[in-house]
Formats: structure tokens, C-alpha cells, sequence
């Protein structure tokens, strides 16, 4: 096996344990409202839908259309267009990251949620252990190289692909520089939590998911030794 299809294996791997993690955060609850936060294509948001028996509706910076799904076009960075109260969990599936005001968003999440809701928080790790080593060799964290430009920057080890790669083809450059599409608050496992305490959140459970250079049994079983340096970190907190 080559470097590239292992590659390959481990984020294949990392990314169905993600979303095996997420789905067994969300609470099934006949009538409750879910709001999707940077819902993207909306193939999750279904996911999360399917798994609550509810109701969901999505909230995106660009304009996009899912089948059976409300979308509002809306940037999650400022205050949110919902009404005090209105939804039982909100989900945010690798959004978190991309915010620059990381504090507003955490603040109107909590604000919109009914009391006794919860949130399910998925992000890049900046703890990981690739990005510890890229710092200590005087290179970009891996989890901060997307965005900026065209392609990765940075790091001359990131396998990021460019915008156009991400079918995000008919993006200018303009997007790049506005910020909308960089990582620009990438958490580790304390500041994770402490931030949602911050806004008076009780953090339920935190779990770690892929630990580089492993996939399946033994990515599974380091990150329950050490969450702390995982590549992913999945989060439930309650209001």
C-alpha cells in the first residue's frame, strides 16, 4: 500500500467514525427543531434530520436549496435571524473553525436554544498531533492552510485541495480574501470547552476522532487514551 491510498484509508475512516459520533450525540425527539449551522449541500443535514424524527432547518452563507429543508441565507458570524427559544439543538459540523466571530456565534447558539437544548459541536483539533509537529518545524498547523488563497498555504506538506477542487469552481478570489472560507479560529480541547462555558454551557461529553498515523481499532482506541491530541474533536454541551 502507497502513502497516498493510506492516506486515503485514514481520512475514509475519520470520516465515517465523525459522523457515526455526531449522529449518536443527537437525541431522537418526535416534534423537536434542529437548526443545521453552515449546512453546506445539505446531504447531513438530512442525516441529522432522519435521526431526530423532527424538524430541521438550515442555515448557510451562500444560497442553496436541500429538498424537504428550510434554508436561510444568513452569516453565521453575526447575530442569528431566529427568535429567542426556537430550536431544541443546533449542530455545527466543521463551521466552527471557519468564524471569526467564534463568541457571537456560541453567544446566539445559546440565545436561540430552548432551555434544556444542546448543541453538537464538530472542529478541527489544533492540538492534533500533525499540527504540533508542523509548528515545531516553523510551518502553518495543517488545520489553518485552507482558505486563504487558491490552494493550501503554508505548509508545504498540506494535501488541502484548491476551491475549484471543492466544487466551489465559479468562487473568486474575493472570497478568499473576505475571509468566509479560511480557518480562522481553530480551537484546542481546552479552549473548546472553555468558550461554550463561557456562555454559561455544561459541557456533556467531548470525544476525540482520528489519531494520526492511525485509522480504524487503533485511531479509536488512542483517542479514548488521549482526546486531548486527536485530529477531530466532537462536543455536546447543554443550555
Amino acid at each position: 500500500m502507497n502513502i497516498k491510498s493510506y492516506a486515503g484509508n485514514i481520512f475514509k475512516s475519520w470520516i465515517e467514525e465523525d459522523i457515526e459520533k455526531v449522529l449518536n450525540l443527537i437525541e431522537t425527539k418526535k416534534g423537536s427543531l434542529l437548526l443545521d449551522a453552515g449546512c453546506g449541500n445539505g446531504k447531513l443535514t438530512k442525516l441529522f434530520l432522519k435521526k431526530t424524527k423532527g424538524n430541521a432547518i438550515g442555515i448557510e452563507g451562500l444560497l442553496v436549496r436541500i429538498k424537504g429543508i428550510k434554508v436561510i441565507k444568513a452569516n453565521i458570524n453575526n447575530k442569528l435571524p431566529f427568535l429567542d427559544e426556537t430550536f431544541d439543538v443546533v449542530v455545527s459540523h466543521y463551521s466552527l473553525e471557519h468564524l471569526y466571530n467564534s463568541g457571537e456565534f456560541i453567544y446566539e447558539s445559546y440565545r436561540i436554544l430552548k432551555k434544556g437544548g444542546y448543541v453538537v459541536v464538530a472542529t478541527d483539533n489544533l492540538a492534533s498531533w500533525p499540527n504540533i509537529i508542523s509548528m515545531i518545524l516553523g510551518f502553518q498547523p495543517f488545520s489553518t492552510t485552507m482558505g486563504v488563497g487558491k490552494a493550501a498555504l503554508g505548509n508545504p506538506f498540506a494535501l488541502r485541495a484548491n476551491i475549484g477542487d471543492l466544487g466551489q469552481s465559479k468562487l473568486s478570489k474575493q472570497s478568499s480574501r473576505s475571509g468566509e472560507f479560511s480557518h480562522n479560529k481553530v480551537m484546542a480541547y481546552q479552549m473548546l470547552m472553555d468558550s461554550y462555558k463561557e456562555y454559561n454551557f455544561k459541557i456533556e461529553k467531548v470525544v476525540g476522532v482520528g489519531y494520526f498515523p492511525f485509522y480504524g481499532f487503533l485511531s479509536r482506541l488512542f483517542c479514548k487514551i488521549d482526546k486531548r491530541h486527536s485530529h477531530l474533536l466532537i462536543m455536546k454541551a447543554r443550555k
